[in-house]
């Protein structure tokens, strides 16, 4: 009878998880080793020999590729990519113990944004914490500290092997736990991820496609502590949002939620300091929550809404698409140029469905991109753009 490492690595399943992720992978950024999705793909049949002949030995996990991201307020948001062949192991592994970690607490009416298929993605959070506020208008927020970053690896480690029953995949899933940058972007990487609060050796590296549920293991118990106490509360990845008829239970929650991350040797900020991401929400102000607010709407219930802010940072950003150096930085050329701002701002509009101020996300996307295109075309052309007839430039899209 197969084990379960070979049920995961079998050529069936690994087809089917190129089937269902592939796309995105095909679309996504390469690793260390440079090879795209698309290289990838275009040796399929060896890739997946090659995967399978490295699971079967003393495998160890190719290192990963820092992307360093720009926060608003200073600083950077490292994304850490492994090559595609590792992200497909990760993946043929999830496949295999999915099942499982949700019989074992990982699916949870606290946690969401983990499980597939089984509203909790992103967007049943926003609507559940729109039915929660319409109800207790208080609300209290807070995001775990450098969650990632500060996941003590023997807990996890300990978790793993405790909690996921398929024992042929440890030898496996334990490596990842340990993976650690070995490569950077950015020509300054080092110094940016040493900056950004990373440590070999400690933490978890984000951007793997195990990471978050290596979040979902440690905070298990944090869910149903949380269920076993009624809270109204709701858990994406490391975000808390909880939901209250007063100030001072928002206050005791607090106390509460600290002593339990405190076990875990996990921190939030305290409320009302300088940058700290841990606040209290009056009925009257509009609540932060995955990108959206829950607002007070003239109907006298919450809805959600796209903050102003948001919707003039992703026109920035797209418009801020309409100097060739990024496009071609990104690998753009004008023969793509079109496709991709469609699918960019595809991207960004889907991400905000269901905001009751979407049509202003739509006005400002369609604008912007116009405008990068506008401004991508003028500076290819330079001197003869100005000569473009009305016929040339509605050829190009531009009129």
């Amino acid at each position: 009878m197969a084990n379960a490492l070979d049920n995961a690595f079998s050529r069936a399943n690994l087809e089917s998880v190129w089937r269902y992720e592939g796309r995105r992978l095909r679309k996504s950024c390469f690793g260390i080793d440079r090879k795209s999705g698309k290289k990838f793909q275009e040796n399929i049949a060896s890739e997946f020999y090659q995967i399978r002949e490295r699971i079967r030995g003393n495998f160890k996990p190719k290192g990963l590729l820092a992307i360093a991201k720009p926060k608003e307020n200073g600083g950077h948001r490292i994304i850490c990519v492994p090559t595609i062949a590792d992200r497909i192991v990760q993946f043929a592994i999830l496949n295999e113990i999915r099942p499982a970690l949700e019989k074992r607490g990982l699916l949870n009416s606290i946690s969401y944004g983990l499980i597939r298929n089984s509203n909790r993605t992103v967007g049943d959070a926003r609507i559940q914490s729109i039915r929660f506020r319409n109800k207790h208008k208080w609300v209290y927020k807070a995001d775990i500290e450098k969650f990632f970053d500060n996941i003590p690896r023997d807990i996890i480690v300990d978790l793993s092997s405790r909690i996921i029953p398929h024992r042929s995949l440890h030898k496996l899933i334990i490596p990842f736990v340990h993976t650690e940058i070995e490569d950077g972007f950015d020509p300054d990487w080092r110094n940016i991820i040493g900056r950004s609060g990373i440590v070999p050796g400690k933490g978890v590296r984000q951007g793997m496609p195990l990471s978050p549920y290596f979040a979902g293991l440690i905070l298990r118990d944090l869910d149903k502590t949380l269920e076993k106490h009624g809270y109204r509360a709701i858990r994406y990845v490391d975000d808390i949002v909880a939901f209250f008829d007063c100030e001072e239970e928002c206050t005791s929650f607090d106390k509460f939620l600290r002593g339990e991350l405190e076990k875990l040797s996990l921190s939030i900020g305290a409320i009302g300091t300088k940058n700290s991401k841990t606040k209290v929400y009056k009925p009257e102000e509009s609540a932060e929550f995955l990108g959206m607010e829950i607002a007070f709407s003239d109907s006298g219930e919450y809805e959600l809404r796209i903050s102003d802010k948001c919707v003039q940072n992703i026109g920035a950003k797209i418009a801020g698409l309409g100097r060739v150096d990024a496009l071609l930085q990104k690998r753009v050329t004008l023969p793509r140029l079109g496709g991709f701002l469609d699918a960019l701002s595809s991207g960004y509009l889907q991400a905000y469905k269901g905001a009751a101020n979407h049509t202003e996300l739509v006005h400002e996307v369609s604008t912007m991109k116009r405008a990068a295109l506008v401004s991508a075309i003028e500076e290819a052309l330079g001197q003869h753009f100005s000569a473009l007839n009305k016929k040339q430039r509605r050829f190009l899209g531009i009129e």
